[in-house]
């Protein structure tokens, strides 16, 4: 508790009360689809109602300015529009045929999701130097509500995308089972403001962040605070034991993560991953194996920057391809490359052994992506070395690492490819599981203080 006081006291000396008090604003729904044609940058597409619909644009004009900056590409149009809050004025000059025009008005936000299963609430978080976005997923008309806390996976993608796949139609299901769900966005992602992008922050900023918004989620006056639970997917799983202190926690359900130093369990995947994904033979497979190994132990261990092993022309060219290295770039793999290295320093036996609530571990036999069942024998085993009993196997034939029904590993990466998870292939018996679980343990009144 004495960690979470300091870190808003340096909030609000940073930031002031104020902005603690203030809601944040939608972002806009622009709702310009673009192309770059010929050196310019033609509106391909526009939707309904949206900011460009009220002012009358058109597909095929051409953008020539945006909020008073030439534009010259797709990714820079749309890098200024992700900046644009709802009622902010919009200024656009544009071509249509021979005419060149302009375009003003005020900003349209983005619609507010709505279902009949739940009410849906958005708030505001402050956090440490910026303000996040959270949505909260409610029973209607439900008080005192069991309440699961959300982590995804690492990737910097919005939880405003969540309805259309696995995470959307998991949160279904608690709810309508009667638990209120509580999602928050990563730095810089949705509605959040003054907050560093995603792909600069690194994992300590994603704990602290997760931290924040679990003590925000055990204070909900309509959730009950003895009965709390964490549900951690893939990079989930590794956060969800680390943000768990003085507040209290019933339950820890985790799936498709990894116990082991990460740059061990790279090596394991990279054996699986490589004859799957990348048709490599064994035997090439294992050189592969054997160099990116040291490339590793310099990475991880000796704490080198990709910068600094590019510069060994032995690494080069894997730099460039494994680790996805571009200079003067700091994102690799999807985060800025210190998220990795401090992922690999976590001892996550400690952080198992120290938190003293039920734990739940699926595995997917055909989850290529997580790809070892000894990650989560590991998790139970040592949990239950220091609190026996506490900790519970769930083995699921034929689930993938994005929950759905894959009969191994080839037909998981063929959907995943394919995107299946967006086209209702979603199997239900992990999100049935969890809600037997839960029930059961309530039914025990086995809360842990």
């Amino acid at each position: 508790m004495k960690y979470y006081v300091l870190l808003m006291l340096l909030w609000l000396l940073m930031f002031g009360i104020d902005g603690m008090s203030q809601p944040l604003l939608r972002k806009a729904l622009i709702g310009i689809y673009t192309s770059e044609q010929k050196g310019v940058v033609v509106i391909d597409s526009i939707l309904k109602e949206s900011t460009a619909a009220i002012l009358q644009l058109q597909k095929s004009d051409t953008l020539l300015n945006f909020q008073g900056k030439s534009v010259k590409s797709s990714s820079e149009f749309h890098l200024i529009a992700n900046e644009i809050r709802e009622n902010e004025s919009v200024y656009i000059q544009y071509k249509r045929g021979q005419k060149t025009s302009y375009a003003k008005g005020k900003a349209k936000g983005k619609p507010y999701y709505q279902t009949d299963w739940a009410e849906v609430i958005y708030q505001s978080l402050p956090a440490i130097g910026c303000t996040l976005r959270s949505i909260i997923y409610k029973p209607i008309h439900k008080t005192n509500t069991p309440g699961i806390f959300f982590i995804p996976g690492y990737n910097c993608s919005s939880i405003e995308n969540y309805a259309s796949h696995f995470n959307g139609k998991m949160i279904e299901g608690w709810v309508k089972e009667g638990y209120t769900v509580y999602t928050v966005e990563k730095s810089g992602m949705g509605d959040s403001r003054g907050c560093l992008p995603c792909v600069d922050v690194d994992l300590q900023t994603d704990i602290s962040l997760f931290e924040t918004a679990y003590h925000d989620f055990s204070s909900l006056p309509f959730v009950n605070p003895h009965n709390l639970f964490i549900w951690g997917h893939s990079m989930g799983g590794i956060i969800a034991p680390l943000i768990v202190h003085e507040k209290p926690c019933k339950g820890i359900m985790v799936f498709g993560t990894v116990f082991r130093p990460w740059s061990e369990f790279l090596l394991e995947m990279h054996r699986v991953q490589k004859p799957l994904l990348d048709s490599l033979s064994y035997e090439d497979t294992e050189e592969f194996i054997r160099l990116i190994q040291k490339v590793y132990f310099e990475f991880f261990v000796l704490k080198k920057s990709p910068a600094e092993l590019h510069k060994n022309p032995a690494y080069t060219k894997m730099v460039e391809t494994e680790l996805e290295y571009k200079e003067g770039k700091n994102e690799m793999w999807g985060r800025h490359w210190r998220f990795w290295q401090q992922l690999d320093s976590i001892n996550l036996a400690k952080a198992w052994q120290a938190i003293d609530c039920n734990v739940l571990v699926f595995h997917g036999e055909s989850d290529f992506i997580q790809c070892s069942a000894l990650e989560p024998f590991l998790i139970v085993k040592a949990v239950n070395s220091k609190h026996p009993g506490k900790a519970k196997l769930i083995t699921i034939p034929e689930l993938d690492h994005l929950l759905m029904h894959s009969k191994d590993f080839t037909e998981a990466a063929k959907n995943m490819n394919h995107k299946e998870y967006l086209k209702g292939n979603f199997d239900t018996r992990l999100l049935n599981e969890s809600i037997q679980w839960i029930h059961g343990l309530n039914k025990q009144n086995t809360f842990n203080k």
